[in-house]
Parts: structure tokens; sequence; C-alpha cells
């Protein structure tokens, strides 16, 4: 069973083991040695990194399956040299380690203040490499509840309370005022917040809150019928600070206001391209109104049939498609328009409804055939899509198929 130094001091950084066994995984290289100080992932916490006789330490897990509860597996950035019998040197990448434990102890702090405040337990955490989260059994938590836990949290962090670790036995736990009861048996590790929390636990954690900085809640939302906590402590806290300052300063630069003038600059600047965007809308729809006009009045009647035939270069076929709209409403009209775009030619057909007779779909699949696509709809409305075509090709055969079609 390798023995974890990590329970004894969270602040380890190097230490000499002895290889005991070793493996081929998928992922490479793994080893077992006689005592570790790299937390394997567990309880919602990643893994150490660090080096093992200057080989890279890229993953560290606890496979009870494979051994006896205890057994810590190293995965290996390359085959280590040493021989089981050699005394190899690990190194923790303690800049990882201080993260997680600022981390964790503060969700620790977070967890018992949600108890606390609003009867909200914690059923679910996770300490991602970005941002940290909490599960709580809670329908809901406002903005302003999440910042009454934060004032709660942060003075236990400032009052600097010492958290220390103990090992127990079953039978000593109901002595102990726990959070929660603790999902394992056998010695149980406890952490202890100085006259705030209580909770078995088998990660890595400050000496004193001090350590832990800042906590700071950064997103709330319903998840599975309660309500996820997203939060920031420490190093991670200071980093995001300083993200949001520089975009609040970047923005209130490009806006030319005060950095608190930002928010309402912005929903008056939103409020504006709302409004600019609706005259915007009724100003192309009056141009393509226009364009119909134009269309309609420009083609002459054959055998009483407007046959309104149209192809555009790199136009939006959305516009096509809201002439094609609007042209047939008109009395006694046909139309094929097409769009070429950088991959291909769209095109739409149409007709008015006292043109019952003639057929939208199978006019366009007779042209999109003939131009190596396809396409179809209804008899009133029908579009489709074909190959790069060069422009006249594409007209040429448009205006064959009406040329060659009778529509009395």
């Amino acid at each position: 069973m390798t023995q974890r130094l990590y329970y004894d001091n969270a602040t380890l950084v190097d230490f000499d083991a002895h290889i005991v066994a070793r493996r081929e995984t998928e992922r490479g290289p793994a080893v077992q040695l006689d005592r570790t100080a790299f937390y394997p992932t567990s309880g919602g916490q990643p893994h150490d990194t660090g080096t093992l006789a200057g080989i890279p330490v890229v993953d560290v897990w606890n496979e009870e399956e494979a051994g006896p509860p205890g057994t810590v597996w190293h995965l290996l950035g390359a085959t280590p040299v040493a021989a089981d019998d050699e005394t190899v040197h690990g190194i923790i990448d303690w800049a990882r380690r201080f993260d997680h434990m600022q981390q964790h102890t503060g969700q620790h702090i977070l967890s018992a203040a949600c108890v606390e405040l609003y009867q909200g337990n914690t059923v679910g955490f996770h300490l991602g490499s970005a941002a940290s989260t909490i599960d709580l059994d809670i329908p809901q938590l406002s903005w302003e509840a999440a910042f009454r836990i934060e004032d709660a949290v942060n003075r236990v962090i400032w009052e600097n309370r010492p958290v220390t670790i103990h090992t127990v036995t079953h039978d000593d736990l109901k002595d102990m005022p726990l959070r929660k009861p603790p999902q394992v048996t056998g010695d149980i590790r406890v952490i202890w917040v100085e006259g705030y929390d209580v909770s078995a636990c088998g990660g890595t954690h400050v000496r004193s809150t001090g350590e832990i900085g800042l906590l700071k809640i950064t997103g709330i939302e319903r998840y599975k019928g309660g309500v996820r906590v997203a939060f920031l402590c420490g190093g991670r806290a200071l980093r995001d600070y300083r993200r949001v300052l520089h975009a609040l300063r970047e923005t209130s630069s490009d806006l030319s206001v005060a950095q608190d003038e930002v928010p309402q600059t912005v929903v008056r600047l939103q409020e504006e391209l709302q409004t600019t965007r609706r005259a915007l809308s009724k100003a192309q729809g009056q141009l393509l109104d226009f364009e119909a006009d134009h269309l309609w009045e420009a083609t002459p009647e054959i055998d009483g049939v407007r046959r309104i035939g149209v192809h555009w270069i790199d136009r939006p076929f959305a516009d096509a498609r809201a002439i094609a709209g609007r042209l047939r409403e008109r009395p006694r009209t046909l139309l094929l328009l097409a769009v070429s775009e950088a991959d291909g030619a769209r095109l739409v057909c149409a007709r008015s409804d006292d043109l019952p007779h003639v057929d939208a779909g199978a006019i366009l699949r007779e042209v999109t055939q003939a131009l190596g696509g396809r396409g179809g709809g209804s008899p009133s409305i029908a579009q489709g899509g074909a190959p790069v075509h060069p422009a006249d090709v594409i007209m040429a055969t448009i205006q064959s198929t009406f040329t060659l079609r009778r529509f009395e």
C-alpha cells in the first residue's frame, strides 16, 4: 500500500521514494511508489503534476480495483531509467498544488456558509482548471443572497482561522459536528476550519484560511432541480479581476465614457441599434418593393403571362426569395430568380395563384437538372441549387425554359 505523504503535509514539495511496481498503459508508462506526495484525482479535485526522476508526471490516480486501497499510480511522460531498488526524487508542481488547496478549502467554507444562511447542502463539487462549482439542493439562489454568502465566507478567510487535519475512526465521528456524513469506511480524514466547518475529506488544504486570500462567486444557474454556483479563490480570483478590469477599461476607452458609465451607455447604444435596425429593415423592404415593381413593369406579357427571369451575382439569396414573394402576388406572373454564390447557384421559381395550371416545382426541377443540380417544392413555389456556372449559362437556361413552354 502506498504511503501517501500529502495526507501529513499538504505543503510538501519534494520527496524521495522507490518504485515498487511498473506497467504500460494505453497512455504510456506508469509506476507505483512505496510512498508519494502526488495527489490522485478524487473527490472532485484534480491530480497533482510535477516530475519523478526528472520525468514529467502527467496523471495520478488511485486504482483500487487493481490493488489494495491506497494504490496510487503515476503516469509518466517517458519510461523511467531508475531501477526498482534505486531512490527516485519526486517534485510537486507547487503552483498547481497551492491553487487546488485554495480552491478546495474555499469550497469547504462556501458550502458551510450556504448551509448556515440558506440551508443549501452541497451535493456536488467540481474543481476545474479555470473555475470551480458546487451544486446545491435548493431551488434557487439570487445574486443578493450570493453576495451575503460571499461576505460570510470572506469574513472567515480574513480572520485567518487555523485549518487542521485529523484522522479518526468511525466511533469518533459521533462526537464531531460533521457538515455531512462521510462516504468512506475505516479511518476517516477530517478537515477542521476552526469554529466554522468540520468535513470528512481526502483533498489537499491550506494551513489557515488567510492563505485562501479571497473567494468570489462568479456564476449562478439552475441545474438538475437545484442550483450550480461557480466560484474562484485566491490567485484565480485575482487573475479574473484583472481580466474583467482590462475588459472594462478597454470598453470604457472605446466608448469614451467613465468606467461606471459603461452599463448605461451600452443600454443606450443597444436601444439606438434596435432603432437603426428597424429603420434599415423598413428601407430594405421598400427597396425590394421598388425592385419588384420595376421587374414586373419592365417585363412584357407573352401569351398573357409575365415571365420574369433574373440572375444576380454575390447577392443574398434571401433577397431573391423576398422579391419572389412580392412578385407572386401580382396577376398572371411566373418568375425564376437565380443567385450565384461562391460555392454554386441557388434558384427560386414561383407563380401567381391565378396560374393554377403552371407547376413551379416542375419548372425548377427542369432548370436545376439542366445545370447539374436539383431542387423541388410545391406547384406554387419551389427552390433548389446547382454547381457553379458562368452567368450567361444560367441565364440562357432560364430563358430557354421560358421560351419552350406555353402557359395559356
